[in-house]
């Protein structure tokens, strides 16, 4: 099926690389307050609905709220990013009375009202950490480039790391619940860290949590469309779609063939997946000639025009305008 419209959004695409953006983080200096205050969050959501026109809202906010909503201590530190005090088991949370972890983040389901009273005819994206990405950064206590932490804590402490994983992928199913109440459209699970494993590890900390999350809100909301993206997968992106619920599959720049025919057969669209870096290039060319292929290598499947990941801090804000009217200007080769 050729799509004449392509509708795009870009990851992240509330936040740093935009002035009016910066002019609030100004005044904001926590982060975490930022994303729940829920006038200030709603007025970034929208701010490149206003400037660019996005076929998309997504909630402003963060994937580590879950972890501050269990009590875990949650810092962002500027030039630096977010910083947890870790963790060593289900203990060092307050885990059993979900209500109560809820209504520590209960901000952002306001921020959603608002959203949804504002958006007019444009779709609402809310979202939450795949539960493997969230417990990364618990045990990690932040940002890693080695992983070395949840890598030994999955394997050598593997029955305290599933007890933390079953909490956290309840606790997102009731989150995410909340954010459909409250008005969302669609939700999107961000499990960034999935390239981590393979084999049983793939199958027991990515595929089994999210394919609880997919079917418990495909039980609880039926309208509500679900959007995975489990990045850095390659090979394992055919079993993630083969197994998990997905109305919306989002892709890196490494995955297998099969998965567009796979795509096609189930019905899901396929969202991506420009690399963030050549939207920061400064090559007009070069973005042109990247946007166009990837509308060309999706234009037999039902595509959302997106990025591989966040868009990155420093990226002009010329490319982002560039990028949308070629997308919008499209028209796909016969």
């Amino acid at each position: 099926m050729i799509v004449n419209k392509t509708p795009i959004w870009f990851m992240r695409q509330a936040g740093r690389y935009l002035p009016e953006y910066r002019a609030i983080r100004k005044k904001e200096k926590n982060f975490l307050d930022l994303c729940l205050s829920p006038e200030l969050a709603a007025e970034i959501s929208l701010q490149p609905i206003k400037r660019f026109d996005f076929d998309f809202i997504i909630l402003f906010c963060d994937i580590l709220v879950i972890p501050f909503a269990l009590n875990q201590k949650v810092s962002f530190l500027p030039s630096h990013g977010p910083v947890l005090d870790p963790i060593e088991s289900k203990l060092d949370l307050n885990y059993r009375e979900f209500d109560v972890c809820l209504k520590k983040i209960s901000n952002i389901f306001q921020t959603i009202r608002i959203l949804t009273e504002k958006k007019n005819k444009k779709k609402l994206i809310g979202f939450c950490g795949g539960p493997f990405t969230v417990l990364n950064y618990m045990i990690e206590g932040g940002t890693s480039v080695s992983h070395k932490k949840i890598i030994n804590f999955v394997r050598n402490k593997n029955k305290k790391a599933k007890e933390i994983m079953e909490i956290l992928t309840d606790l997102s199913i009731e989150y995410l619940k909340k954010q459909i109440e409250s008005g969302v459209d669609c939700v999107k699970i961000f499990e960034s860290w999935a390239g981590l494993l393979n084999g049983d590890e793939y199958l027991n900390f990515i595929i089994k949590p999210n394919q609880k999350i997919s079917q418990a809100i495909r039980s609880f909301s039926s309208r509500t469309k679900i959007i995975h993206f489990p990045r850095g997968s390659k090979d394992n992106y055919t079993n993630f779609i083969n197994e998990v619920i997905c109305d919306v599959i989002s892709l890196d720049e490494s995955y297998p063939e099969e998965i567009l025919k796979i795509a096609n057969k189930k019905n899901i669209s396929i969202q991506g997946n420009l690399n963030p870096k050549d939207l920061l290039s400064g090559d007009d060319d070069r973005l042109k000639e990247k946007t166009l292929a990837i509308l060309e290598k999706f234009k037999n499947n039902k595509h959302i025009f997106n990025l591989s990941h966040g868009i990155l801090p420093k990226t002009p804000i010329e490319n982002v305008m560039n990028t949308i009217k070629i997308v919008r200007n499209y028209e796909p080769t016969k």
